[in-house]
This record gives structure tokens, C-alpha cells and sequence, in this order.
């Protein structure tokens, strides 16, 4: 049978419709079934409204978590195929599985709102089992079975999971178990495509141990080190009835204590209590009830983003060696590495990637705590970072695939993908202003990276329609007039976009996240959204190129010409920028919205304000990924070197000195009075790594899929030596300098097939394969 063509019957394992705003516990289904000859092959067709584990008489049989994972369920759900060979016997068998509320009916978006997409959760199975040239088919079906009395008594992603040993049911995947007490499940009903997954799984990582503390209130509080997402193993000693709490958070507070307010507050006692879900609750909580003796667990649907725990009446002293944390990610390879011979920009890597695994619990989000949301405009800036340190493709691919799908009629985009609750009263995301400049434009920008990245256009045809709807909802959009701005006569203002929501540079430094929403909604930001209308009608007129559309690549080229006509004469007086925010530079030059005639002096003004700045960061969201790559191309890679490496706040390496393991949200996510705010774990202002890549490593793609690649190594600053390596489709590229003298050694290795043109400091090119060594100067 084509895999297409697999019947998936739902069943919905709980009796009736419960409270949305209240934890259920998991549903543990069973369906036993007979082979009456020996199996030759069988596999497993399995999928959930919410999140599952599969079991075969007994045995787990998907490494993989959270499965099927988190995609637009009002149009579509994914489904996993499994061999399960070696699981299936001649004779009485059980398929079974453990069903929890995952992102369908859990607890999403920065107020924790659950049952956003449905009321009740469903699971369906289908197990081919071929037997002596016979096919069997074994499907979930009104014979199902099921109950919610099993240990797992509270389930929720983001927020509880409250279990009960005491309840613990041996065997309860095994074919003999008595199922008796068992309720059977109704039959349910999806409306929406079954789609064989597409993303990487989502499995168990690095783990860590503990550093017990006792911290300055008396409690007891674990210190991982690393800031990820995951969860806690722990193993513990007990009787029966003992309960034991375990709270995971970021950081410390001021006074060295386990915090999670710089998140939200928590009423952990209320929850347990009610099983109520509080509007803006964190959580991130397991309540644990032993069972008699020795015994080890780590949550089955809890995922937390977290370094600390606080640990609560544990029966026992609290020993390091019984406590490890689990990083769990999507299973992307991770093949990109820069280091050099300034420990802290390594450790900046370091804490880049850190911020993009804990960000890859699937969809990419903006932080693995408070929203959990795939925010476009974060992966927008961070895309050409996160292909340097992985392979983005399924994950991304995946993404997209539900980008297209949240698309309006109008051809306007969210900038949540998939679609969470807002953080509002009763905020339905379908009424809510879509088309954000540099957010929505994710859906071009994005794919354009891939195709760079890996030499492909899938992502490019999967957009394609979509991003010219969007375009052109853009061309109608900027017809419209902001009310304000009713004296503005001039024709070229039908190309100026100052109309819808648009969030802005976002969170320059010194600027409040409240009041920059406020001021986007009343006073859209027109030079950001034009500057991405063209980026955006550019981008998709190369796309057109690419897929042989002459037609659209003529149209969407002249489209582009007339709105960069109109930048300037909107946002440039002379062709310069004048203007207090180094944003308003960085973001002209680097779309090439500036003329080049005016371009080296914009340029230098850029520089002149870094320096006067002291080299502090003087950018937001959308500017911050590229500012060093626009200095670097006009002479200012000292400069930028400069502004990575200070220490003060805004910057790096203030983060760094703070501690921090991974990147922060704001600027000053922990102030100088060690006050902790924010997130601390956004990858967004993380993609300056890119220009580790590109520029002082020297690796960029000449063509798709780096088959053709630019050595241009930066030697800046005091670095001493820098090696980068990046792992393409056609194999790993890599590339590595040390000063010598008054000069400087270069080394390359080019995978076979692959050719490179080396440029030195003098500007002299050369084309190069396999492993060349230069020197320059010395």
C-alpha cells in the first residue's frame, strides 16, 4: 500500500469533554490483536491530536519525543512510520500508547492558554503486518481501549506534570494485562491532511550534572550550568505517598535565589490543588508521589526551559549524583564550528547554538519558556546563522509547509507560525493585524537562505504562490494612506507602506517592549515596512529568476525599482541618511536601498556613530544581524570587531561576563544590580554568528550550495588565529588563518567538486581546491 493511501480511524480515548482550563492526565490506550503466523514485516502508521508514545507488547518502539509534533492542526497533523518487526509476534499482541495534551490541547503563547486547538485529544494507529505473502491490517478502533487512572495525573508541555506512582499499572502495554476496568474509546474524527512527518525527530541529547546549592533562603536548588531545553532525570528513595516537587527556571535572582520571575509568577500550591491553569503562568513544575523504594523517572510530556531547579521535600539528602539534566532538541546535525584565540567569542558560539537547540523543539520559537512561539521575524534574522551551525532543511521545510497554510485570503501572513494565542483576553490570532514587516517577509527571506544553504529550490516552489499573493497584498496595501499622513501628495508615495501592524526594529537598546508595541500599532514604522517591501518584491523577482518565470522576474524587478525610487525619495534627503539610530543606516545598506555614489559615505557616518558610541550596540532585531557585515564591506571590520568584543551593556560580552550560557532576549537581561529580566534564552540577536562565519572565517557561498565558495578570511582585532568549519552538501568546507609575523597563513580544504576563489588582504585572487596553504606578508 502507497503510504498516501493509509486509512487512520481517530479514537478518543477520554469519556467525555473535559474543562479546558483544567490538567488532565494522560490516557493510556490499549488494542490487542492476533497473528496467527509468523511475521515477515510490520510497521507502524501512528499519529495524536496532542502528543504520544507508542509501545508494541511492552516495548517503546520511537526514540523520538512529543511526537508527532507541532504543526498548524486546523489544516493539517503529521503521522510517524515505524518498523516495528521485531516486536510483533505470532500469537496475542497489544499495540498501546501513552496520549497527552502536547501543543493541541496544552498550554500555549506568553498567558498559557490551553485547548487552543481542540477540546479533546485523539490517537490513531495503523499496523501493517505482512505474514507469509498475507497482509494484516490492525487499526484503532471502537475496540480500543482506554483510561486516565495511570500515573501520569496532571500532563501538560509547558506547564505541570503531576504523576502518582502509587497508580503505576505493570504492564499495562503487555499483551496479558487485564484491561477489564478499561473504558472503550469512542471513534473521533479529524477534518484536516495526515501527512507523513517531515521534520527531524525530536530525541534525548547532551545530559549534564548538578551542583547542589543551598541558596541564601535556605532552599535547595540545583545548577546545571548550561541554559537548554529539556527535562530532569532524577532517581530517588521513598515510601509510598511521599511527594516531591522539582521547579525549573533560567536564572537567580539578585539575592542568589531560584527565580522565575524575570518570566511570570507561579502558584504551583493552587495549581496542584485545582489542576487549574492561571492566566500567564510559567510552571515548568513536576510533582512527583513515590511508590516504595528506589526509583527513577524523567517527564513523559514536560519540557522546560531551564538551568536551576528547585528541589522540594525531597525523602533524602539531596545527592549531584542523582540528578542529570537531559537536553531535548530536533535532531538536526550539528556540523558548523568557529573557534579562534578569544575565549569569549567562543564561548559566544557556544551559547548561540545552545539558544538555537533550545529553540528546536520542533517548530524554531522565540524562547523555550514563556511563549514557546515561532515568532518569523526571530528565525527571519537568524536563518543564515542557524544553516552555518546545522542542517535547517526538514525543520525549516516543515515550517514553511504551515507558513503557507496560515496565509489569508487577501494574501497577508501571520507572524506566529504555527498559530498561538496572543497574550490578551480572548484575542482570536484570525482577527489579529497580519503582514508585519520583517516578519511575514520570513516566508521569502527564509527560503532564499535554504536555497543558498543547500543548493535546492523545494523551499523556493513551496513559497512561491504564497510570497506573490503577498507581494501583491503588499502593492494594494501601499496604495492606502496612513490617516496621519493625508498631505502626503507626491506619486511615488503608492510604493511607501504606512499602513497595518508592523513591530519595528524591536528592542533597541534602551526601549521598552510594551511601548514599541504601543507605538507600532498607533504610528506604523513606514521606513522599516518599505525597506521590506522591497527586500521582499526583490527576493521574490529572484525566485522567479530561479524558476524560469521571465514573466514575474520582469514584473517583480521593475515593482522593486519603483519602490527603492520611492525609499529615497521618502527616507534620503541627497541620498544620505540623516538620522540619531544607527538602525536607519545598517538597514539601507545592506538591501541596497542606498545609492552607490552615497553609499561609502552612509557607511561612514555608520562607523563615526559606533565609534562615538563607544562600540556599544546601538541596534535592534532587525539590523542587528547585519550591521558588522555592513561595516566589514566598507572597510569598518575593525570597528565591528570592536563592538563584538566590549564589555559593557549593550553587548556580548556583558551577557558573557554575567554568566550567561546562551543568548539573551534584552539587552540587559540581567542589569548591574544582577536583576534578572526577560528571556534568557532567544537565539535572535544571536545571529551576529553568521559574521563569524562569513567574514572572519572566511566561508560564503558564491553559488547555491557552496559549490562554489568565497575565502575571504577578516583578520581583526587581537585575534591570533581563528579555524572555521562548516558542513555542506558537498562535504565539509573548511578554512583557518594565524597571524605570522606581519602577516598572516592561510589554510584551506575544499571537498572534492567543489572550487573556491581566495582573496587576500591585498585584494589579489586566486582559484583554489582540495587543501592549499598561503601565506601573505610573511
Amino acid at each position: 500500500m502507497n503510504e498516501d493511501e493509509v486509512f487512520f480511524q481517530f479514537v478518543e480515548p477520554e469519556q467525555e469533554v473535559p474543562d479546558k482550563d483544567r490538567i488532565q492526565p494522560a490516557s493510556y490506550v490499549r488494542k490487542v490483536f492476533e497473528v496467527r503466523c509468523p511475521v515477515t514485516r510490520a510497521t507502524l502508521y501512528s499519529t495524536a491530536l496532542g502528543v504520544y508514545e507508542p509501545y508494541v507488547n511492552g516495548k517503546k518502539v520511537e526514540v523520538a519525543r512529543l511526537m508527532p509534533g507541532f504543526t498548524n492542526y486546523r489544516k493539517r497533523v503529521q503521522y510517524f512510520k515505524t518498523d516495528v518487526t521485531e516486536f510483533v509476534r505470532e500469537g496475542k499482541n497489544v499495540l498501546a500508547a501513552v496520549v497527552g495534551d502536547g501543543w493541541y490541547r496544552g498550554s500555549l503563547g506568553a498567558f498559557s492558554e490551553r485547548a487552543y486547538y481542540g477540546d479533546k485529544i485523539q490517537f490513531a494507529a495503523s499496523l501493517e503486518v505482512q505474514s507469509e505473502g498475507e497482509t494484516l491490517w490492525i487499526c484503532t478502533d471502537g475496540e480500543t481501549k482506554a483510561t486516565q487512572d495511570g500515573p501520569i495525573q496532571g500532563n501538560d508541555i509547558k506547564t505541570f506534570e503531576i504523576v502518582d506512582m502509587t497508580k503505576e499499572m505493570d504492564g499495562w502495554s503487555m499483551p496479558e494485562f487485564d484491561d477489564g476496568a478499561w473504558h472503550s474509546c469512542k471513534l473521533g474524527s479529524y477534518e484536516g491532511e495526515v501527512t507523513l512527518s517531515e521534520g527531524e525527530k525530536i530525541t534525548e541529547h547532551e545530559w549534564f550534572k548538578a551542583q547542589v546549592l543551598k541558596t541564601p533562603n535556605g532552599e535547595v536548588v540545583l545548577d546545571f550550568g548550561q541554559n537548554m531545553s529539556g527535562h530532569v532525570e532524577f532517581t530517588v528513595t521513598g515510601h509510598a505517598g511521599d511527594k516531591v516537587m522539582l521547579e525549573m527556571g533560567e536564572t537567580l535572582d539578585e539575592e542568589g535565589n531560584f527565580t522565575t520571575k524575570n518570566l511570570s509568577e507561579v502558584s504551583v500550591e493552587r495549581v496542584e490543588r485545582n489542576m487549574e491553569i492561571s492566566k500567564s503562568i510559567l510552571g515548568q513544575t513536576l510533582v512527583y508521589t513515590l511508590k516504595d523504594g528506589t526509583q527513577t523517572y524523567a517527564s513523559t510530556f514536560l519540557v522546560s526551559g531551564f538551568r536551576y531547579v528547585r528541589v522540594t521535600n525531597w525523602p533524602e539528602p539531596v545527592e549531584s549524583e542523582n540528578f542529570k539534566a537531559i537536553a531535548i532538541y530536533a535532531d538536526m546535525g550539528y556540523g558548523g564550528e568557529f573557534i579562534c584565540s578569544n575565549k569569549k567569542i567562543n564561548q559566544l558560539v557556544s551559547n548561540v547554538r545552545w539558544s538555537q537547540k533550545s529553540n528546536f523543539v520542533d517548530v524554531p520559537t522565540d524562547c523555550p519558556t514563556r511563549e514557546r512561539a515561532g515568532w518569523t521575524g526571530d528565525v527571519n534574522v537568524f536563518a543564515e546563522t542557524a544553516c552555518y551551525l546545522a542542517d535547517t532543511r526538514k525543520q525549516l521545510r516543515k515550517w514553511l509547509h504551515d507558513f503557507v497554510g496560515l496565509q489569508r485570503e487577501d494574501g497577508s501572513l501571520p507572524f506566529i507560525v504555527p498559530e498561538v494565542p496572543m497574550p490578551r483576553e480572548g484575542a482570536d490570532m484570525q482577527n489579529l493585524p497580519y503582514g508585519s514587516a520583517g516578519w511575514s517577509d520570513a516566508l521569502l527571506n527564509v527560503p532564499m537562505v535554504l536555497y543558498w544553504f543547500y543548493g535546492d529550490d523545494e523551499g523556493i516552489r513551496l513559497v512561491y504562490e504564497a510570497a506573490k499573493r503577498y507581494v501583491d497584498y503588499n502593492v494594494r496595501r501601499a496604495k492606502e494612506k496612513h490617516k496621519l499622513h493625508f498631505y502626503k501628495l507626491g506619486k511615488h508615495y503608492k510604493y511607501i507602506l504606512d499602513t497595518g501592524y508592523h513591530w519595528g526594529e524591536w528592542l533597541e537598546p534602551g526601549n521598552n517592549m510594551t511601548t514599541d508595541a504601543i507605538k507600532a500599532l498607533m504610528f506604523p514604522d513606514a521606513e522599516v515596512a518599505t525597506a521590506w517591501f522591497y527586500h521582499s518584491a526583490k527576493q521574490l523577482g529572484e525566485m522567479a529568476a530561479i524558476l524560469h518565470k521571465t514573466e514575474d522576474e520582469r514584473r517583480y524587478k521593475e515593482l522593486a525599482e519603483k519602490i527603492q525610487n520611492a525609499y529615497r525619495k521618502e527616507f534620503l534627503l541627497f541620498g544620505n541618511v540623516h538620522s540619531k539610530r544607527q538602525c536607519r543606516y545598517v538597514r539601507p545598506l545592506s538591501m541596497g536601498l542606498v545609492g552607490s555614489a552615497a553609499a561609502k559615505k552612509n557607511a561612514a557616518r555608520l562607523n563615526d556613530m559606533c565609534v562615538k558610541n563607544e562600540y556599544r550596540v546601538g541596534t535592534g532585531f532587525l539590523t542587528t544581524y547585519r550591521i558588522f557585515q555592513v561595516l566589514s564591506e566598507y572597510g569598518y571590520g575593525e570597528t565591528a570587531y570592536r563592538m563584538l568584543v566590549q564589555e559593557q551593556c549593550p553587548g556580548w560580552m556583558y551577557e558573557i561576563n554575567k554568566g550567561a550560557t546562551t543568548i539573551w532576549e534584552n539587552w540587559m537581561g540581567i542589569d548591574e544590580s544582577k536583576v534578572p529580566k526577560d528571556s534568557q534564552n532567544h537565539y535572535a540577536m544571536g545571529a551576529v554568528v553568521a559574521w563569524l562565519f562569513s567574514y572572519v572565517g572566511g566561508i560564503r557561498p558564491l553559488e547555491p550550495g557552496f559549490r562554489r565558495v568565497l575565502i575571504c578570511p577578516h583578520v581583526v582585532g587581537d585575534l591570533a588565529w581563528a579555524k572555521n568549519a562548516y558542513e555542506s552538501v558537498c562535504g565539509k568546507i573548511e578554512v583557518g588563518w594565524e597571524r605570522a609575523g606581519n602577516g598572516f597563513k592561510v589554510r584551506v580544504s575544499l571537498p572534492a567538486g567543489v572550487k573556491g576563489v581566495l582573496v587576500l588582504p591585498d585584494g589579489s585572487r586566486e582559484e583554489v581546491a582540495g587543501i592549499q596553504e598561503r601565506a601573505y606578508g610573511v
